[in-house]
């Protein structure tokens, strides 16, 4: 199976390709990275001899993470895809950093924590390998009490660490092109149509919540997703 994933969650652009049980990627960290998705994934394919119509699956990661890299990766994909009977896995970035890690703790209670606004964090809590808390936005007021006894993982986490002098021992993960792979490969049961593919929106963008509060009206996600 020919597997072509897209993760614009973090700090730049991957692009990773499986082809014949092996991996290729691409990764581009410019300001403007996710303007190279795809010239990437072209060069990517030529690279192996392959075109668009060779890959059986594609992988996109949905957040939690960068609003402008996620939104510019899924309307990439749905681009390349428009008029093809392909579909794609929805990726839970936190999900590929857990797989990441096979440390002694992993069926500890392991927090993972991303950046959201200055008063919020992206918080995702494991514990015995599977979810306990699902991917939410919480308040840095609240922090404390919901990652209470668990380890923290990622780089992100170092940030609340520090910011709020946490107790909380850091985990630390490289990301691993194996764990966004399989991850695809494992949950092409959950895959969907390109164009039925969304962000995962955890908070409403700063623009929508100005516009309701000028206009005193509420806006439902699924018209600006």
């Amino acid at each position: 199976m020919n597997i072509l994933g897209i993760d614009a969650s973090n700090k730049g652009l991957l692009i990773a390709l499986k082809n014949n049980n092996s991996i290729h990627y691409k990764e581009n960290f410019e300001k403007n990275s996710g303007s190279y998705i795809v010239s990437l994934i072209d060069m990517l394919l030529k690279e192996n001899n392959l075109n668009i119509d060779d890959i059986d699956l594609f992988g996109c990661t949905i957040g939690p993470g960068s609003f402008t890299g996620i939104r510019i990766s899924i309307a990439s994909i749905q681009g390349l895809l428009f008029h093809r009977n392909k579909y794609v896995v929805p990726v839970i970035s936190t999900e590929i950093l857990f797989n990441s890690y096979n440390g002694i703790h992993k069926k500890s209670k392991i927090a993972i924590l991303k950046r959201a606004r200055v008063d919020a964090a992206y918080v995702h809590i494991f514990e015995n390998e599977k979810t306990i808390f699902e991917p939410n936005l919480v308040s840095i007021n609240d922090l404390k009490d919901i990652i209470q006894n668990s380890y923290l993982l990622g780089d992100e986490s170092i940030y609340f660490k520090e910011k709020l002098h946490l107790d909380n021992e850091i985990l630390t993960a490289d990301y691993s092109l194996n764990a966004f792979v399989n991850y695809i490969e494992q949950n092409k049961d959950k895959a969907i149509p390109a164009k039925d593919l969304k962000i995962l929106y955890l908070q409403k963008p700063l623009a929508v919540e100005n516009f309701e509060k000028k206009n005193k009206i509420q806006i439902d996600n699924d018209i600006y997703n």
